[in-house]
């Protein structure tokens, strides 16, 4: 196969709730917008707890939806240049954000997480979920303060057809030379198996050797041997979250992952394990139909 074609962003929705959490997602948003020269669109929803019209007019304060609106334009700074678009509508932040999406036909949908936590686990929130389940684009879940482009990406894959699209997203947007592709592997009663260590030297080489396979038919041989195959025994999320630390990833690409389809089943526990235990940026790529 010829080389892998490359993506272009031409549209990125930012979903905010303009708190500070999502302060590095606006920061990511618009730095992407001036790289791509993409069109940016950024969407905050009012839900209507917000919109409370029982009381007397005095006692009701600003409009929330203008509110919101001026926050936008007066608070967050640093899009001079970029083609920018606000919206604020009334509703569930999933609503609004997926209709916004499907009818401006975006790219890219970026946003942050609920809670951070250095030691443990993120609280990736009620939204995160939704929108990598039902999202029309790929979504990038931002944890770590822009320093520029990702240097080093690593591509989460199951070597199912499911996960190929993670890594057409990742050749498409990065090429090859930053590319690390990943596969934890396991089989049932593993404890049950023999010694892990024999186990792992047993199996790693062909499990290597289907990752090889699967870049090769993504991209070609060439593109191929420019990127590294990491094949580990194990759950992936812990062995991901420790690649991560331990080299300095900026960015995680998954997808659809695991036989029955990730985000099926309880919407994907090893999706939402990665996306929680990682450190570094997560994007989550559409499943292909």
């Amino acid at each position: 196969m010829s080389e892998a074609p490359r993506i272009t962003l031409g549209h990125i929705t930012l979903a905010t709730d303009l708190t500070a959490r999502t302060d590095r997602a606006f920061d990511r948003a618009v730095g992407l917008a001036r790289q791509w020269n993409a069109r940016l669109l950024i969407v905050h929803a009012v839900e209507e707890r917000e919109r409370v019209t029982d009381h007397p007019s005095w006692r009701r304060g600003a409009d929330p939806v203008q509110a919101a609106r001026m926050k936008l334009q007066f608070d967050y700074p640093g899009w001079e240049g970029v083609d920018t678009a606000i919206e604020v509508k009334v509703g569930t932040p999933q609503e609004v954000i997926l209709a916004a999406a499907a009818r401006e036909r975006t790219d890219l949908i970026i946003t942050g997480i609920a809670r951070e936590d250095f030691y443990g686990r993120d609280d990736l929130g009620a939204l995160v979920p939704v929108l990598a389940q039902k999202a029309p684009a790929p979504l990038l879940v931002v944890k770590k303060r822009p320093v520029g482009p990702p240097r080093r990406v690593v591509v989460a894959t199951d070597l199912t057809d499911t996960s190929h699209a993670a890594l057409d997203l990742a050749l498409g947007l990065f090429g090859p030379g930053r590319l690390t592709l990943f596969n934890a592997f396991d089989i049932p009663y593993r404890g049950l198996a023999g010694d892990r260590a024999e186990l792992e030297r047993t199996m790693r080489p062909g499990v290597i050797e289907e990752c090889r396979a699967m870049l090769v038919a993504a991209a070609g041989a060439a593109a191929a041997a420019q990127v590294e195959i990491i094949a580990e025994l194990g759950a992936p999320a812990p062995i991901l979250a420790k690649l991560v630390t331990d080299r300095d990833i900026d960015l995680v690409v998954t997808g659809t992952y695991g036989h029955s389809g990730i985000m099926d089943v309880l919407l994907g526990s090893t999706a939402m394990d990665i996306m929680s235990l990682v450190s570094c940026d997560v994007l989550v790529a559409r499943r292909k139909v």
